[in-house]
């Protein structure tokens, strides 16, 4: 069985005017008796741990009143992080998604960083990219990179092969003109969003947009394809967790789903990449089909709703 933990607080003088997330970071972890991160904290927060009076508080930065009561129930085998080791990665041509003299865009598998890191031994995309293009070339290659996908997330990632295309790209994705898709495997709330909505916040302190589609609603999730307006750090993440809807295998923002469904990683997939060629300016249509774990994913789903539905 799992340990739960029910603690409340009395909110004073001295919470009003205060964020939850920062209330909660100072409070619980004497509470607990054991230590928290302000990442672990917010993942309560938005997994609908945390309740402010009779409602469940997701937005770790809503405001706090004197006088209020907040409640946290805690379950101790779930503030553990996932420690799923970076993936070793070599590309090959099955991998390449388009590629021509300026730009290749490659199919980025999951557990593996985009970008170089400070560890110089540690693997990452833009590394397997360049070896790529280095071996076939006999010698060192260029490599531009515009893009980046969080280490868990797969899909469409574009790079330059020749620095003449920088500008152009750097500036179709600094003005937004870059189409990006993703999917994502969700957890199902209570109430259902709308088959369509646009969700607006502040994300690392700035100004956020995503629009969103249902694309399937299951019984116990949904497939929601994401289209971001702005480019913020973790935006489609934080969007579909306060709508209800965390990514499932979203350890930070609450995305946990029952156990009869293995998630082996974060279910969030760029599917697709729209732009104008910087240099022919052709439409460029760049897609990735769902890898065979976010195929595992959606058919446990899917077996799951064909069970409830079978029971009447």
């Amino acid at each position: 069985m799992s340990d739960e933990r029910r603690l409340t607080l009395r909110t004073t003088k001295a919470h009003a005017g205060r964020r939850l997330d920062d209330v909660i970071l100072h409070w619980l972890p004497g509470a607990l008796g054991r230590p928290l991160s302000k990442a672990k904290v917010r993942r309560l927060i938005m997994a609908g741990a945390v309740r402010v009076g009779s409602a469940a508080a997701r937005r770790p930065g809503q405001m706090l009143t004197a006088g209020g009561l907040v409640e946290a129930r805690v379950r101790l085998d779930l503030l553990a992080d996932r420690t799923s080791r970076d993936r070793p990665f070599t590309l090959t041509a099955d991998r390449i998604l388009f590629e021509d003299a300026w730009l290749i865009a490659v199919d980025k598998p999951p557990g593996l960083p985009t970008a170089p890191t400070v560890d110089p031994g540690r693997p990452s995309l833009f590394a397997a990219v360049r070896a790529h293009l280095a071996a076939r070339s006999a010698g060192d290659a260029y490599l531009g990179l515009h893009q980046r996908l969080d280490r868990d997330t797969s899909g469409v990632v574009l790079f330059a092969k020749d620095a003449a295309v920088n500008p152009a790209l750097a500036r179709a994705f600094a003005d937004h003109t870059v189409g990006k898709a993703y999917h994502a495997l969700t957890r199902r709330p209570a109430r259902l969003p709308p088959r369509a909505w646009r969700a607006s916040s502040s994300v690392g302190g700035k100004q956020a947009e995503t629009d969103f589609a249902l694309r399937r609603v299951l019984a116990h999730g949904l497939l929601v394809e994401a289209r971001p307006r702005t480019g913020r750090k973790h935006q489609i993440r934080v969007h579909l967790a306060e709508a209800g809807c965390a990514v499932l295998g979203d350890d930070l923002h609450g995305g946990q789903v029952s156990p009869a469904v293995e998630v082996p990683r974060l279910m969030l997939h760029a599917i697709r990449l729209e732009l104008a060629h910087p240099i022919s300016g052709g439409r460029l249509v760049i897609e990735s089909p769902h890898p065979g774990d976010f195929r595992g994913v959606l058919s446990a789903l899917e077996n799951r709703e064909r069970a409830r539905a079978r029971r009447g």
